[in-house]
């Protein structure tokens, strides 16, 4: 699957989640978070197609159930990323509150 249609594949399931996501400019990578009760994945605009796939993924791999129907390729980047995920425990991509200013 081509890297531009992985993203609206991992858009539409972000969305199946009640996530928003949004491409934002800024000095960020991306990952989830709450913000007034809405949660949001937020990614960087500039970042190509297969980063921002690969950010999209991270922060979803651990929210989809796991008897969810998946496309092959979404559930392999899922996965994937999954394993990414458990071995960076460092590195966050669970959603955060955070207060509006």
């Amino acid at each position: 699957m081509k890297a531009e249609k992985l993203l609206e594949e991992l858009t539409a399931l972000a969305n199946s989640l009640e996530y928003t996501v949004r491409r934002e400019q800024g000095a960020f990578r991306g990952g989830a978070c709450v913000v007034r009760e809405r949660r949001l994945i937020i990614i960087n605009r500039s970042m190509p197609f297969e980063a921002a796939a690969v950010i999209l993924a991270r922060a979803l791999c651990t929210l989809v159930p796991e008897d969810t129907f998946l496309k092959p390729a979404v559930r392999d980047i899922l996965e994937r990323e999954r394993g990414w995920v458990s071995d960076h425990p460092g590195v966050t991509f669970e959603p955060t509150s955070k207060e509006a200013a």
